[in-house]
């Protein structure tokens, strides 16, 4: 075995099929390439587990009925996850922390990385605090536990300012999400298409983008499209069902901007909180305009304030609704800030991001092991 090699195993109890897991599946692949890697989960996800490099040992326990209860099924894989560690494996956990951080709180001398999942309460947009607050009084008592652990990796600045100073966490370091670059090229139509591409559940909000997509139909003519599963899916459908001639339903597809892309005009983000989103990155990685709310995840960033994508006021129908008109209105100007928007990506090429964090880890093993 090459001593050099660091032994990570990684935390993900639950496997969806949302941005979480592709960047799950790109540290995966990036690090199995020199190191000795592992995945512990209980899923039944198989497709997302078939996308993850064989030179990656995965342990998954496949107990079906646990799989529904989140609680129950994070805590089983957590106290598991102790056969298989060793004096110099690091623990990476990326999902559903609170169990491993208590083992910590409680003395567990493994080393600790793990990643801010999703949106934190950072104090930074009311907004995006007023949703998570609601929804999510255990995030917060878990966030409290971060300073147990040994290095927090999260998505903005922002959060690495909460943590360090609200939080008290030690070591916090910023990694953005890899965003490869591809083929794309848009043009002027009569009739547009536009998508949401989400899981359908109520933080991505695509309540408030069916409302409002169907009330523009009244000014401008164009296709609504949706690709996702998840809770909303019937309510969608029910609001849906006096226009379905301008609506379609894909449900989950796998990798659907690869499938979508030459078709897609506007990719629409209506999230009440978020992480990064990744599909704001994936829109500029093919020349797609986009719009997000600003100030939710970091729509500002990417979009560099509105330089390379369309941002709105989170929640508000008129500006939402305002926006998607004034992108179809001069559609020229959209796809000159997706194209900025796509030589801007160098921000999170490899090198910036698996790379930047292969060289964290790196400093971490050789100071801590």
């Amino acid at each position: 075995m090459n001593k050099n090699k660091k032994q990570i195993i990684f935390f993900c109890p639950q496997i969806s099929d949302g941005g979480l897991e592709k960047t799950l599946i790109n540290y995966l692949n990036y690090f199995s390439k020199d190191n000795n890697i592992s995945l512990v989960t209980n899923t039944n996800n198989y497709k997302q587990l078939s996308l993850i490099s064989n030179k990656v040992k995965i342990i998954n326990f496949k107990i079906k009925f646990l799989i529904q209860f989140r609680l129950l099924n994070n805590l089983f894989c957590a106290i598991l996850l102790f056969k298989f560690l060793s004096k110099k494996t690091i623990i990476f956990s990326v999902q559903d922390h609170f169990f491993i951080l208590f083992f910590k709180f409680l003395g567990l001398k493994t080393k600790l990385v793990i990643r801010t999942p999703t949106a934190i309460l950072n104090n930074r947009n009311s907004y995006e605090s007023i949703h998570l607050s609601k929804v999510h009084l255990l995030k917060r008592i878990i966030t409290i536990f971060y300073k147990y652990s040994d290095l927090v990796i999260t998505f903005s600045e922002n959060n690495k300012k909460f943590l360090k100073r609200i939080i008290k966490v030690k070591n916090v370091q910023v990694v953005y999400n890899y965003f490869p670059k591809f083929s794309g090229k848009k043009k002027i139509k009569k009739i547009y298409n536009i998508f949401f591409i989400g899981r359908l559940v109520d933080d991505k909000d695509p309540i408030f983008f069916i409302k409002n997509t169907i009330k523009l139909l009244y000014i401008k003519k164009f296709k609504i499209h949706i690709i996702g599963k998840g809770v909303c899916l019937d309510e969608l459908k029910k609001i849906s069902k006096n226009n379905l001639n301008d609506i379609k339903f894909y449900g989950y597809v796998k990798n659907p901007l690869i499938k979508y892309n030459k078709i897609i005009d506007l990719i629409c983000v209506t999230s009440k909180y978020d992480g990064t989103p990744n599909i704001i990155g994936e829109a500029l990685s093919y020349k797609i305009p986009c719009i997000a709310p600003t100030r939710v995840g970091l729509s500002d960033f990417v979009f560099s304030n509105g330089k390379y994508g369309y941002l709105y006021k989170p929640g508000d129908n008129k500006s939402f609704q305002k926006t998607v008109l004034e992108i179809f209105k001069n559609y020229s100007h959209a796809i000159y800030k997706a194209k900025e928007g796509y030589n801007s990506l160098d921000r999170f090429n490899k090198k910036n991001t698996l790379g930047k964090l292969e060289e964290i880890i790196d400093k971490f093993f050789h100071k801590k092991i």
